[in-house]
């Protein structure tokens, strides 16, 4: 009931239409980011990291914490502020150079604060973080923004391109580091997670939390439609069914099964809220179905009270496939895209974990 009435509240904030007040935003550019989309492939260069440590590094419980900046290597067009990525790196007293898991952010989440927690676990196991600041949010919000509501569809899809294609040049950074890369989210951050490690073409830890395999429904059928200002939209369409329309178009290009599985599905754990009503729980199975050998973990929650209430399941399963991963750190040679075009599907394997609340 709990479940029910959390994700109930949810809607009802959604209903004030927040995302996208001012329209869809330049169409021009629009289209071509949704082209590039449609061309990505994990031979696509990522860009190099290059890590600009600010101040001295914090000792916490196991380890340590510190903050660096970055020149974002994604070529998606940005605002100015957009262009630092800033980065929050735990590094565990034990096992330093070890396994590192890159933690992105969920719609809304500014700063570092909400994923500190999830780090502070994988740090008392022995497993570094990376905890990414998304363009558009916080010290990278563009002028004239308004806290973490994107202004426009641009704005959303240059956000997300930018996302995956800094969290693939992270799992480079990782690698050349030559230590063992992950990368895991919630809802949003479990969304371009996947993209991410469906995207670098060696070995990658990877957890998608409440998240699917396609944008599409999320933004204009399921509960997060109603966060869109359709008003806005539907002046620049001729109406909020066209609206609708034009936007499942362009969100359409954004989805996983046109992809190949990651180098390693077995090495992928997804996890999925049973009374999830913005990612629901049918869409994350969808998911572990296209990765064939990856893990499924079923918790009896919503969108809201996973959020809130399952950090250690999160925890236990990036644990889980760290470990998974020690047999393969150092023997599966990258594959092309080609090769893992020819990926057959086979009957998954369920790991159920019932009555998480």
């Amino acid at each position: 009931m709990v479940h029910s009435l959390a994700d109930h509240a949810l809607t009802y904030v959604l209903k004030l239409g927040l995302l996208y007040r001012d329209g869809f935003g330049d169409r021009a550019l629009l289209e071509r980011i949704t082209t590039s989309i449609e061309t990505f492939t994990p031979a696509r260069p990522a860009g190099d990291v290059v890590m600009r440590y600010a101040g001295a590094a914090k000792s916490v419980r196991g380890g340590e914490v510190r903050l660096a900046t970055f020149a974002s290597p994604a070529p998606t067009p940005m605002p100015a502020e957009c262009r630092t990525a800033r980065v929050q790196i735990w590094t565990p007293a034990r096992e330093p150079n070890g396994a590192v898991c890159i933690l992105l952010a969920s719609t809304g989440d500014e700063g570092f604060r909400w994923r500190e927690g999830l780090a502070r676990r994988l740090l008392a196991q022995g497993i570094g973080s990376v905890i990414l600041e998304n363009p558009y949010y916080g010290s990278r919000r563009p002028r004239g923004q308004r806290g973490p509501v994107l202004r426009t569809v641009v704005d959303q899809f240059a956000m997300n391109t930018a996302m995956v294609d800094e969290a693939r040049a992270l799992l480079g950074w990782i690698r050349e580091s030559g230590r063992l890369g992950g990368v895991t989210g919630y809802s949003q951050g479990g969304f371009m997670a996947a993209f991410a490690a469906a995207f670098v073409d060696f070995p990658v830890v990877v957890v998608p939390r409440a998240a699917g395999t396609q944008a599409a429904p999320v933004l204009t059928e399921w509960a997060l439609r109603r966060a869109v200002h359709w008003p806005s939209l539907a002046r620049e369409s001729g109406g909020v069914a066209e609206a609708r329309a034009e936007l499942a178009r362009h969100l359409s290009v954004v989805d996983l099964t046109r992809h190949p599985a990651p180098v390693a599905p077995e090495l992928a754990t997804v996890l999925v809220a049973r009374h999830d009503r913005v990612f629901p729980e049918h869409t994350g199975r969808a998911l572990h179905r296209h990765w064939p050998g990856s893990e499924l973990v079923v918790s009896n929650a919503s969108h809201v009270t996973s959020a809130l209430l399952n950090d250690d399941v999160h925890a236990r399963a990036v644990v889980a496939a760290f470990r998974r991963a020690d047999g393969v750190r150092h023997s599966v040679a990258p594959a092309s895209h080609a090769e893992r075009a020819r990926i057959v599907v086979r009957a998954p394997s369920t790991a159920m974990l019932a009555g998480v609340t």
